[in-house]
């Protein structure tokens, strides 16, 4: 038997008939899986004594995560990035604001969720995952936001960026170290940074339109006092106020004639089927491999996240698979939400939440069958970026959820330390997501939403994952004290991050906040450098603060 907690990790010092019967029982293995039990696989399907099955075994899950993340990029590219882009449009955001509140909510509102229906749990890694998890962000991922695209960012937009993050880590550091506990006085506060700071980048964004307004008002009254200082002043405020993506299109109506259901099929398979032959014939071997392995991962993208191309003739309208959607979609999400809504809201019914939601938009597919056409966009097709964008968050979601539970199986074959993998492949897997987004925007010339997301993403995840369990426990406990744990870990990565965010902000400060690749660069080799830290510390050669 193994003395002391049972984590996931303590199956390698079983002896090999009992490793089956601890992953498939102990709690710390089955809820770090998601869809496949990959410690199921490795235990139970195998036999561990050959360590040639092992690396076999290890393998083939390296080329699957590269798979998975793969799928998870292309959805990010090909259908996240551009919905994130047609929202902040409709909503008139700028960069900033965007960045503190679409991007940031988009990312972290699955795992909002996720918290709350798991009931807000909280344990001693809890705040060691918030650091790791802050100083991948906003080091190592805005170092590459840096090193892909260079950029100026707005002096009042980075300080005011950097303090509420510098508070938010400052004031989690203080609730971790008070000796005699926290109460609600303590974590009501610290649940409300996020809020106050989604509520001041809002404020500063009508303060500035109507700054701007003012200034135009002035200069079309011809006042006395107009100058060209005005004027300048204009003209670098004026696109801060803008995105850059053009709002104005040309829609292309189809002439409606013959049948309601002509060429049905073909404007299926067309929209489904878009493999680039000219670029295969042309292609390497290595690139029509490429083009092979890629078209069955965007054909099954295509068929659960619905497309709305303003460009295109129609918006890309196509009736079958639009019916075929209007079925698909609500049901994969109430499946990947709704087990946990179930459990709470309907007790009663022994039913999956996803036949309940299929049962109840299937009439709603055969009335959109019956009256549209192939040939018309219906009105309602409108309302589509509202399930693309819930579609495309879950899918994302759910991809991630596979790429941690693969990262998860590999560290506890490889016997990484609980600590150590979160402070590192979990973390890494995690925020996978919000890496391909944040280089994907950076890449197509968003780089200020990019850059800002990777202060508020950071707030958002710690107010999710660290403020409201915090929140919930100080509850459970009052009127007593509720004592928070660092880890064994957490006091390093804390330190770590505060002297990152210096060096953030004095490159900012020394550039006159022109985020240049050198800032990118110092950045990213300051994270390689906490990593090598961390195995450091994993090896036992040094110890980590507060030991």
């Amino acid at each position: 038997m193994i003395r002391g907690e049972s984590i996931c990790i303590n199956v390698n010092q079983l002896p090999e008939p009992q490793r089956c019967h601890y992953v498939l029982n102990t709690n710390d293995c089955t809820s770090n899986m998601n869809l496949v039990n990959y410690l199921d696989w490795h235990y139970c399907h195998l036999d561990t004594r050959n360590k040639f099955n092992t690396f076999w075994s290890v393998l083939f899950m390296a080329i699957l995560l590269i798979y998975i993340f793969w799928m998870m990029q292309l959805a990010i590219i090909h259908h996240f990035c551009p919905l994130l882009k047609s929202i902040a449009d409709a909503l008139r955001l700028n960069e900033s604001t965007a960045g503190v509140t679409v991007l940031a909510i988009a990312n972290g509102s699955p795992d909002l969720f996720t918290t709350i229906a798991a009931g807000l749990p909280i344990s001693s890694n809890s705040f060691l995952s918030c650091a790791a998890v802050t100083m991948f962000l906003h080091i190592f991922v805005a170092g590459l936001v840096m090193l892909t695209n260079p950029f100026y960012v707005e002096a009042n937009y980075f300080i005011r960026d950097f303090g509420f993050l510098f508070v938010n880590t400052a004031y989690m550091d203080y609730l971790h170290k008070r000796r005699e506990g926290i109460g609600l006085e303590h974590t009501i506060p610290a649940a409300l940074i996020f809020i106050f700071y989604v509520a001041t980048a809002v404020v500063d964004q009508q303060l500035l339109k109507s700054q701007v307004k003012a200034l135009e008002r002035k200069r079309s009254s011809f006042y006395d006092d107009y100058d060209d200082y005005d004027n300048e002043l204009l003209e670098n405020l004026m696109p801060q106020t803008q995105l850059p993506i053009r709002r104005h299109t040309v829609i292309r109506h189809s002439h409606t004639s013959g049948h309601r259901n002509k060429h049905l099929f073909l404007q299926f398979w067309r929209s489904i089927f878009l493999f680039n032959f000219a670029r295969y014939r042309e292609a390497t071997f290595l690139v029509r491999a490429y083009l092979i392995l890629k078209e069955p991962i965007e054909m099954a993208l295509r068929l659960l996240i619905p497309v709305v191309d303003v460009e295109q003739p129609l918006h890309g309208w196509s009736k079958l698979l639009y019916v075929i959607q209007i079925n698909l979609v609500p049901t994969y999400c109430s499946y990947i939400l709704g087990e946990a809504v179930r459990v709470q809201m309907m007790p009663k019914i022994n039913l999956p939440i996803c036949f309940v939601v299929w049962v109840a938009v299937f009439p709603l597919s055969v009335i959109v069958f019956f009256c549209t056409r192939t040939d018309t966009r219906p009105k309602i097709f409108r309302f589509t970026s509202i399930f693309a964008f819930l579609g495309s968050i879950l899918i994302i979601f759910i991809l991630t959820s596979e790429l941690y539970a693969m990262f998860f199986t590999l560290s506890t074959i490889m016997q990484m330390s609980h600590q150590f993998s979160t402070a590192t492949v979990i973390c890494w897997a995690v925020q996978s997501r919000s890496l391909v987004t944040n280089l994907n925007l950076a890449h197509q010339g968003w780089p200020r939403m990019a850059f800002t997301a990777t202060f508020s993403s950071p707030v958002f995840t710690t107010f999710a994952f660290l403020a409201l369990p915090l929140l919930f426990q100080t509850i459970k406990a009052y009127p007593d004290r509720y004592q928070p744990s660092e880890g064994s870990y957490g006091e390093t990565a804390c330190i770590f991050l505060e002297v990152g965010m210096f060096f953030s902000l004095i490159s900012a400060m020394t550039t006159n906040f022109k985020m240049r690749r050198a800032c990118g660069f110092l950045l990213v080799t300051y994270y390689l450098f906490y990593v090598g830290v961390l195995i450091l510390l994993e090896t036992q050669c040094i110890h980590p603060y507060g030991v």
